[in-house]
């Protein structure tokens, strides 16, 4: 048993260090908008805050449109390890930057790094976690990406003291370990199965499923079923291989399966965007100063504390995502959000000329990253990669990223404007838009819980849920073996293992 969990354990490492990467540099803005001496360095104002910000954002537009492609060449290992390449040229060009051109670019590489990892990380995850904790181990994924803000807004907290432009420096220095940590973990971990299958490796591949799904024996009826039905589901898949990447996305919205997932990942690309979180996350000294909270310390002080229970609420969520189900939590969250903005459009509007009103808007500011992260944050990427199957997962993934990051583009540029434009008003579009949101997703989307891979692909091939074949079919001598058995068998394998 134990050393499954190890396996698993060695799985989940690959997702902390990769989106604590990805979290560092995404969210070190924050740190460095606070910062006086970042922005007097640069002559900041609304309009250029927005756009250094935002601008990570046109790197993962164009790069997500071909980083599934990279993926599925190069495997799973080898975008994580481009990545982490990429990440670490931006870290030389943002702590060395002089000029805003340098810094500009410095941002644009972070979101062609950003892009590879999500074509990469979610989809290696998915690919590796046995099925009953794939909502959990992708799910860390995204989750992971608040560890590496709060270590961003720590560094911040303390890279302050230092002073000058230093302070801003040390920021940007700082974000190449989490890289450098990804980098060194793929000494650890294997090739994806699927990957390996796909390229004729299959001795490798039942290896790998045998050591992540059945302590090691090949013969586990679980490592079994998985190997044929992955092997069965690659050989369907690879008779309709195109010639071209543009043949390959012509076909893709040729499918009515396809079209559905494409539905999926445009609208969850921009609803994940635009529910309120980028306004917390890149713009907290705006809403900060809005409410009359301008100390340098105390806004750090609250970005750290604010990452912290995000954090924590992150891992609360994905804890109970196999339990609770992706749906339901995404409309519970969108709601929760939606409410929290209405009561911060109404401390904002009226009550921040007094200490109680301020304190209101801190509380919100905490509530509102409970809500989001404890739904959003574990199932943004994670419900995604689940719903594409293996031939278009990676592409798939990275056309994800290209339409966050277009929604994104567009959405860290507007906030600030809109904060000084419109004020708590702001808030209200945002109530308005949460509550459309929640309302397509409950109608929608189709819930994965509880469902392999492969039936979730059989879910978009129209087939009713109580219809689906089940979790697993393994054969021996010619006949199946029901999904019940299987796990039985698995169980009782797990437990004799040392």
């Amino acid at each position: 048993m134990w050393k499954h969990t190890r396996a698993i354990i060695l799985v989940c490492l690959v997702a902390v260090l990769n989106c604590a990467s990805v979290g560092y540099d995404s969210s070190m803005m924050s740190s460095l908008n606070i910062l006086t001496a970042f922005q007097r360095q640069f002559a900041l104002d609304s309009n250029l805050k927005g756009l250094l910000t935002a601008v990570q954002n046109l790197g993962a537009m164009v790069t997500g449109l071909f980083a599934g492609a990279v993926v599925d060449k190069w495997g799973r290992k080898g975008g994580i390890l481009i990545s982490s390449i990429l990440v670490l040229i931006s870290c030389a060009l943002h702590a060395t930057s002089t000029t805003r051109v340098q810094f500009f670019i410095g941002r644009v590489m972070v979101g062609v790094a950003k892009a590879v990892d999500i074509a990469s990380v979610p989809t290696y995850l998915v690919e590796m976690a046995p099925p009953d904790r794939r909502g959990f181990v992708a799910g860390l994924y995204w989750a992971c990406w608040l560890l590496g803000a709060i270590i961003s807004a720590a560094v911040g907290y303390g890279a302050r003291s230092i002073g000058g432009e230093w302070s801003w420096r040390t920021i940007c220095i700082v974000m190449a370990g989490p890289a450098v940590g990804c980098i060194l973990s793929l000494f650890f971990i294997p090739e994806s199965p699927r990957w390996l299958l796909s390229r004729g490796r299959e001795s490798e591949a039942l290896e790998v499923l045998a050591k992540f799904h059945g302590a090691g024996d090949t013969s586990n009826p679980l490592v079994v079923a998985e190997y044929r039905e992955i092997k069965e589901t690659l050989a369907m898949e690879q008779e309709h291989q195109f010639p071209s990447l543009g043949a390959w996305w012509k076909a893709f919205f040729q499918d009515k399966s396809n079209v559905y997932r494409a539905y999926i990942l445009v609208t969850l690309g921009v609803f994940e965007q635009t529910i309120g979180s980028s306004i917390i996350t890149f713009y907290l000294s705006s809403v900060l100063n809005l409410a009359g909270i301008v100390s340098e310390e105390k806004q750090f002080a609250i970005n750290i504390g604010q990452n912290c229970v995000a954090f924590v609420s992150a891992l609360t969520g994905i804890a109970v995502i196999d339990k609770v189900g992706r749906v339901r939590m995404l409309v519970a969250g969108t709601s929760f959000c939606a409410a929290v903005l209405a009561c911060m459009a109404g401390l904002t509007a009226n009550q921040t000329g007094n200490e109680g009103g301020r304190n209101g808007i801190i509380a919100m500011i905490f509530l509102f990253q409970f809500g989001y992260s404890s739904t959003w944050t574990p199932l943004s990427f994670s419900y995604c990669a689940e719903v594409l199957n293996f031939t278009i997962r990676a592409k798939g993934m990275g056309f994800y990223s290209a339409i966050t990051s277009t929604a994104g583009f567009f959405n860290q540029y507007v906030i600030p404007i809109g904060l000084d434009g419109i004020g708590w008003r702001f808030y209200i579009v945002g109530v308005c838009w949460n509550v459309f949101v929640a309302t397509v997703i409950a109608f929608t989307y189709i819930e994965t819980k509880g469902l392999s891979l492969e039936q979730i692909a059989q879910r978009f091939q129209g087939v009713p849920r109580d219809q689906l074949v089940d979790v697993i079919e393994a054969y021996d001598g010619g006949n199946p073996i029901t999904g019940k058995e299987v796990s039985e068998k698995a169980r009782e394998a797990l437990e004799k293992a040392p």
